[in-house]
C-alpha cells in the first residue's frame, strides 16, 4: 500500500468529515505537511532532540558531535531557536527541507555515520518563554522521528509525559526515550531506565525503548549513537512517520465521526421500514384516503347522470355543476391538492423526531449537529409537504372517473321511458281536458285502474328503477376506482416520504462509511509501511 493512496483515502475522508460537520482543520493540515515532506529531495531524515530546561539536549548534542554544535550553559533556557546538525554532504539538497521547517542555524559535519539524518536541537518545552514551546509545538508534526531528553530529576516531569510523550508516541514511528546525566546516578542508572520503561508501559506507550547517557564523559552517549547510526533507511523512517501521522488524522476523524471500530448504520433496517410505515401511516390520515374514497365514488356518479339519467340527467348535471357542489363533494382531484386545510405536519414528522431523538445519545457529540439537521422543524415539515404533494401531483394527474357503454344504454333506456311518460302525460291530458274514452285495467285489491294512469305509474317506476341501475353501476365503479386510487396514492406516499426521509440518513451513513473506509485504508498502508 502506497503513500499516495493513504493520502487519497485522507482526502475524501476530510471531504465526508465535512459533510457530517466535523472540524477537519487538523487533517487537512496533516495532508499539507505530508505532500509538502514528500515533496522534498534528499535522503536524510530529520531527527528532532525535545526535552525540558536544563536536561542536556544541547550537551548531548555535542556530545554526539564531539564538539561544541550548540551552546550549552548553566544559564536557562539556553537554545531559543533550533539547531540543525547537518552532513556536509546533504547540506545543499537538505537546505530547502530545513527552511519549510523554519530552522535557520546550521552546522555541517564530515561524520559518516549521520550521514542520513538531520538533527535538531529544539527549545526547552518547559521554558518560562512562551515562544520556545510555540516553535517546538510547530516542528514536532512535521519532524521523522524525536529523541526525548530527560534527566534523574525530570524524568517524571509532566510537561513532558503528559503533554507530549503522551500525545506524540502513537504519531510516531521512530523515537526513543533518553536518561541523560546517568554519572550523578551511578550503580542506579539501570534501576532507573527499567522504572521509567515500566512508567511508559503503564501510561499506555509501549513502542518507546529507553536509553541511558551522559553527555559529560566521553563514550557515555554510545546507546543514542547507536540507536541514530544503527543503519534505519532514512526513506522509510520518513515515510514510517507520514504513515503513522495519516493515521492518527484518521482515527480522529473516525472517533469524532462515531466510526473508530465500526461504521453501523443510524438506523437498523426494522428501524427505517417501522419508521416509513408510520410516516406514511401518519400522511394517509392527515390527507384522508377515506374521504378520497367518498370523492371518487361521487365523482363517478356525476360523470354517469350525463350519459345515463336521459334528459333529467343533463339538467340536474348542469345545476350541480353550476352551484360549485361538484367541487365540494365530487372533485378527489381538489380535495387531495386541499389536504393542508384538514392539518398539519408536526403528526407526520413525530415518529422521525421520535427516532432521530433515541439515535443522537449514541452519536458523537461532535456528529451530532448533523444528524440533527434531519429534525429542523422547518426543514423537515418542507420535505415532508414537498413529498406528499409530488404524490398527489402524480397520482392525480390523469385521475378521470371511470365510463361505461352500459350508461349509454341506461340513457337510451331513459329517453325511450322519458319519451313514454310524454306520451302518458299528453293521454291523461286528454282524458280530463277533452273527455277522451279510455279502457280500465283489473288490479286485484285495488280494482278497476285507469290505463293512461297505469301506464304513467309503470313508466315512473321503469325510470326509478334505470337511475338505480345507473347509480348501482357507477358507485360499483367509483369504489373500484376509489380503491385503486387510494393504493396508488399509498404506494406513491411511500416512495416519496422514504425518498425524503432517507435521502439525509443515507448521506450522512455514507459519509460514515467513506471515513471507516479510509481509515482501514491508511491503517493497511501503515501498517505496510513499518513492515516494509
Amino acid at each position: 500500500m502506497t503513500l499516495s493512496a493513504s493520502l487519497s483515502a485522507l482526502d475524501d475522508a476530510v471531504d465526508a468529515a465535512a459533510g457530517l460537520g466535523l472540524d477537519t482543520s487538523r487533517a487537512e493540515r496533516v495532508l499539507a505537511d505530508a505532500r509538502a515532506r514528500l515533496g522534498f529531495e534528499g535522503s536524510a531524515y530529520v531527527l528532532a532532540l525535545v526535552g525540558g530546561t536544563g536536561v542536556g539536549k544541547s550537551s548531548l548534542l555535542n556530545a554526539l558531535a564531539g564538539g561544541v554544535v550548540s551552546a550549552a550553559g548553566a544559564r536557562r533556557p539556553t537554545t531559543g531557536s533550533p539547531v540543525a546538525w547537518v552532513a556536509r554532504t546533504a547540506r545543499d539538497e537538505t537546505a530547502p527541507l530545513l527552511r519549510w521547517l523554519d530552522v535557520h542555524e546550521l552546522r555541517d559535519h564530515a561524520n559518516g555515520a549521520f550521514a542520513d539524518v538531520a538533527i535538531l536541537d529544539l527549545p526547552d518545552v518547559d521554558s518560562t518563554t512562551p515562544e520556545h514551546r510555540a516553535r517546538v509545538d510547530k516542528l514536532l508534526p512535521r519532524v521523522d522521528a524525536v529523541v526525548w531528553v530527560a534527566d534523574p530529576e525530570k524524568y517524571r516531569d509532566a510537561v513532558l509525559h503528559d503533554e507530549y510523550l503522551r500525545h506524540w508516541a502513537p504519531r510516531l514511528s521512530r523515537q526513543l526515550v533518553v536518561l541523560n546525566k546517568a554519572d550523578r546516578i551511578g550503580p542506579d542508572a539501570e534501576r532507573l531506565r527499567e522504572h521509567l520503561a515500566s512508567s511508559l508501559r503503564a501510561e499506555g506507550i509501549a513502542n518507546v525503548n529507553v536509553a541511558v547517557t551522559s553527555a559529560t564523559r566521553d563514550g557515555d552517549a554510545h546507546e543514542l549513537r547507536d540507536w541514530i547510526a544503527e543503519g534505519v533507511e532514512a526513506k522509510r523512517v520518513m515515510s514510517e512517520r507520514i504513515a503513522a501521522e495519516l493515521r492518527g488524522a484518521a482515527i480522529d476523524l473516525a472517533t469524532r465521526a462515531g466510526v473508530r471500530s465500526e461504521a453501523t448504520p443510524l438506523i437498523t433496517a426494522e428501524q427505517r421500514a417501522r419508521l416509513l410505515a408510520d410516516v406514511t401511516r401518519e400522511a394517509a390520515a392527515l390527507i384522508d384516503l377515506t374521504g378520497l374514497e367518498r370523492q371518487a365514488v361521487a365523482a363517478t356518479r356525476l360523470a354517469a347522470r350525463p350519459r345515463g339519467a336521459g334528459p333529467f340527467g343533463l339538467v340536474t348535471t348542469f345545476i350541480y355543476r353550476a352551484s360549485g357542489r361538484d367541487r365540494v363533494v365530487a372533485d378527489p382531484e381538489g380535495y387531495l391538492r386541499r389536504w393542508r386545510e384538514r392539518g398539519s405536519l408536526p403528526r407526520v414528522s413525530q415518529p422521525i423526531r421520535s427516532l432521530v431523538g433515541d439515535v443522537l445519545p449514541r452519536v458523537p457529540s461532535e456528529a451530532r449537529g448533523a444528524v440533527a439537521t434531519l429534525i429542523d422543524a422547518e426543514a423537515l415539515h418542507a420535505r415532508l409537504g414537498g413529498a406528499i404533494d409530488a404524490a398527489v401531483a402524480t397520482r392525480t394527474a390523469d385521475a378521470r372517473p371511470p365510463t361505461s357503454a352500459v350508461w349509454s344504454l341506461i340513457g337510451a333506456l331513459q329517453y325511450i321511458v322519458t319519451a313514454a311518460l310524454l306520451f302518458a302525460g299528453l293521454w291523461i291530458a286528454a282524458v280530463f281536458l277533452l273527455h277522451a274514452p279510455f279502457a280500465s285495467v283489473e288490479v286485484p285489491i285495488l280494482g278497476p285502474i285507469p290505463t293512461p294512469l297505469l301506464v304513467l305509474t309503470s313508466l315512473l317506476l321503469a325510470g326509478y328503477v334505470l337511475a338505480r341501475l345507473l347509480g348501482a353501476h357507477a358507485g360499483m365503479l367509483g369504489r373500484r376506482w376509489a380503491r385503486r386510487l387510494r393504493s396508488d396514492l399509498s404506494r406513491e406516499l411511500e416512495i416519496r416520504l422514504g425518498d425524503v426521509l432517507f435521502a439525509r440518513i443515507d448521506t450522512i451513513d455514507a459519509a460514515r462509511v467513506r471515513v471507516a473506509r479510509a481509515l482501514a485504508t491508511i491503517e493497511q498502508g501503515a501498517a505496510s509501511n513499518s513492515v516494509t
